[in-house]
């Protein structure tokens, strides 16, 4: 989910289509259909990236219609996760997450579990974050221009690890699958040498995914640079997650840290988030197929 160049916000749906919504309130329009699952999706002006199953596909907009379709990443590592969220950066790369192909296991493909740059062209140019084992939510804090990360922990440790959140700098480690971070203090647990502590942590096992990083713009000076993530819930149901995480960050370099608090509550299975035109957040409900606008209201 995100704003495109014409102001109108585009939409994914997990039955593979791609929907604009003109105004708020407006019904979608579907512009796609038939998509492998797609899982995020990124404008640079005109031009629209998505990530589909194994690849990332580029499409035009002109006069509010979309041509192409064309791969410009194909043959990327899939199976139990694929790739997810994509983010521009300011000099022109960009950056993917890629989740891995299993629960616990050692990959022999360097590009699964990690956080992947392209250039401006969409030629390879490497592992940025490794040791990931699903890095789903990617957002940029224009402000530094550093970009963060939120990475899904495995699900065969009972009441840990902990889902957290990453500042992406070149050659970080991650830890999966030889090192975990606990709840709620943020420790990490392991074979740990090397491994970058997490910034952040979300309740095991919530699904950490969607993140957006306020410009303080609607809710007020003390929310600007403050990280925004939503935690989908378990698969196997239950109370966890189904929420949006409010994430105050300070600090820098080594000794950054973020503060976690509840934002906002009564999701079924929130995921997309994004900052509206207006300030306002949008949540997409997975679960309920809605799109919610929370905004200040004092």
């Amino acid at each position: 989910m995100a704003f495109g160049p014409d102001g109108r916000l585009y939409v994914l749906s997990s039955g593979g289509s791609l929907a604009v919504v003109a105004s708020p309130g407006a019904g979608p329009r579907t512009l796609l259909s038939g998509l492998p699952v797609a899982l995020g999706l990124a404008w640079r002006d005109n031009e629209l990236y998505l990530s589909v199953r194994g690849s990332v596909r580029h499409y035009h907009l002109n006069n509010g219609t979309l041509s192409g379709g064309g791969a410009v990443v194909s043959g990327l590592p899939v199976n139990r996760h694929q790739n997810d969220w994509i983010v521009p950066m300011p000099n022109g790369d960009f950056l993917l997450g890629v989740g891995s192909t299993c629960d616990v296991c050692n990959e022999a493909n360097p590009k699964s579990a990690s956080v992947l740059r392209f250039h401006s062209d969409w030629s390879y140019a490497g592992v940025v974050v490794r040791g990931a084992r699903n890095p789903y939510g990617l957002a940029l804090r224009a402000s530094t221009g550093d970009a963060y990360v939120t990475i899904n922990g495995q699900d065969n440790l009972g009441a840990q690890p902990a889902d957290h959140l990453l500042r992406v700098a070149d050659g970080e480690d991650a830890g999966w699958p030889r090192c975990w971070p606990a709840f709620p203090d943020g420790s990490l647990h392991g074979n740990c040498a090397g491994v970058a502590p997490p910034i952040a942590v979300f309740a095991p096992h919530s699904s950490a995914d969607g993140i957006v990083i306020d410009d303080g713009a609607e809710f007020g000076a003390d929310y600007a640079d403050n990280a925004f993530v939503t935690e989908w819930g378990t698969n196997v149901g239950g109370p966890s997650g189904r929420r949006v995480i409010r994430v105050v960050l300070s600090g820098s370099g080594a000794s950054e840290h973020g503060q976690t608090s509840d934002f906002a509550t009564g999701f079924s299975h929130p995921l997309a988030i994004t900052e509206a035109p207006d300030g306002g957040l949008l949540v997409g409900d997975y679960g309920t197929g809605q799109v919610t606008e929370i905004f200040r209201t004092s």
